[in-house]
């Protein structure tokens, strides 16, 4: 016998009442909300368009990040882009698909057991060979079409008698299974402290699956969620990519000091991470660190001189600040000597000594002036006629010595 469907109404114990504009406008719980719009969109109570915009629009207005606002967006083909975009996304496949087959052989590599224990494998009841067996005495105790000795002693009512018990004892030991089932884990998750026993291998993919769930939650926008996951992908096994999906999130949550130690560490494994570049730029920029954030996004054009989220911000971040040097500018270290002497005069160490040509110049001009005034005083005399005592020799100089 087949189990009925539920009705959304019963699933969600939603009373039939509450499906009104009076209610749905004075409601303010958004789970409830939700589950209001899906019955509407079911259509199983009905076709209410009207009823169901208005309910649309008050779970925008209470939980605007609500899962049912997501829209579809159609596969891309390679007819609805560019080749240069298909020709990458192909590469990203080829590398992933590379990835995974590395991991595989990884672990098919390792020989040794797993030092864990592990849950048995499920087998069934009884083996193969007695469920033959089985089959044949069920085959043996069939009667005969010509066997009418035993026909005369069937007892048909025993007979339905006997299935009926046999499906009732049937039905009690499936109920049992699925009660058992339910109660008993039969394999528990790993905690993320727990990872001691695992090998290299296993920690890669355990932690790959717990930053994809962190992507999916930061896609739906429940950062919480996803910054947990990300932890847990970082305590089994630390990676770049992983500290720099874990970045973008506390900026998210606000946590920027965090932030730019996760960028800080993501750039420890990869130094030429341009989008880690970017978040930790971003980072400081809404920490109020707008110099430091302008060397990061410098840092990013050595990289990627056409970068033009980092030209934007560096043009933003100019104007903002005046003083800040160009970006392709460097700093000049300056080394102070310290002299305990102060013996200044043994730090200048001329190349060449020159002799200094200014005396001798001063005495040559004073001979040839003397000699000059000597010659026209004496064509003076010889013209008056006038005898011309000799020059005595302690006669001044008419010119002083200049100093």
């Amino acid at each position: 016998m087949s189990n009925k469907t539920k009705r959304l109404l019963e699933k969600y114990n939603i009373l039939v009442e509450h499906l009104d504009y009076g209610y749905i406008g004075k409601c303010s719980d958004g789970s409830e909300l939700e589950k209001i719009v899906k019955i509407l969109r079911s259509g199983q109570e009905g076709h209410y368009p009207d009823l169901t915009v208005f309910a649309m629009r008050q779970l925008k207005s209470v939980k605007p990040d609500s899962k049912l606002f997501r829209q579809e967006t159609p596969l891309v083909t390679r007819y609805s882009t560019t080749s240069e975009h298909w020709d990458r996304i192909n590469q990203d496949l080829t590398k992933w698909e590379n990835d995974m087959q590395n991991l595989q052989n990884d672990m098919l590599s390792v020989k040794e057991p797993s030092p864990r224990d592990l849950p048995p494998i499920r087998t069934a009841s009884f083996k193969d060979g007695q469920s033959s067996e089985i089959a044949i005495k069920k085959q043996d105790m069939r009667i005969k079409s010509c066997d009418y000795e035993n026909w005369d002693r069937y007892d048909p009512d025993a007979e339905i008698l006997k299935m009926d018990l046999e499906e009732e004892r049937h039905k009690d030991l499936v109920l049992k299974e699925n009660e058992r089932n339910l109660s008993d884990k039969i394999i528990q998750e790993i905690h993320p402290n727990d990872v001691t026993v695992l090998t290299e291998a296993e920690k890669k993919i355990l932690a790959l699956k717990h930053k994809e769930k962190g992507n999916d939650y930061f896609r739906s926008k429940e950062y919480q969620q996803a910054l947990v996951e990300y932890n847990n992908s970082i305590a089994i096994f630390p990676s770049a990519a992983c500290f720099n999906n874990r970045a973008i999130t506390k900026i998210k949550l606000m946590l920027y000091k965090e932030a730019i130690s996760d960028c800080e560490e993501c750039l420890k494994k990869e130094p030429t991470n341009v989008k880690a570049l970017c978040r930790k730029a971003e980072a400081l920029k809404l920490d109020d660190k707008r110099r430091e954030a302008y060397q990061t996004y410098c840092q990013i054009l050595r990289l990627d001189s056409e970068h033009k989220l980092a030209k934007g911000a560096i043009e933003d971040l100019r104007r903002q600040l005046p003083d800040l040097p160009p970006a392709n500018s460097f700093q000049v270290q300056i080394e102070e000597v310290v002299n305990d002497d102060d013996d200044f005069a043994a730090l200048v160490k001329p190349k060449k000594i020159v002799k200094d040509k200014l005396p001798e110049a001063v005495q040559s001009l004073k001979t040839e002036t003397a000699k000059m005034v000597q010659k026209a005083k004496t064509a003076n005399l010889q013209e008056s006629k006038v005898e011309i005592l000799p020059q005595r020799p302690t006669k001044k100089v008419l010119i002083e010595e200049i100093n």
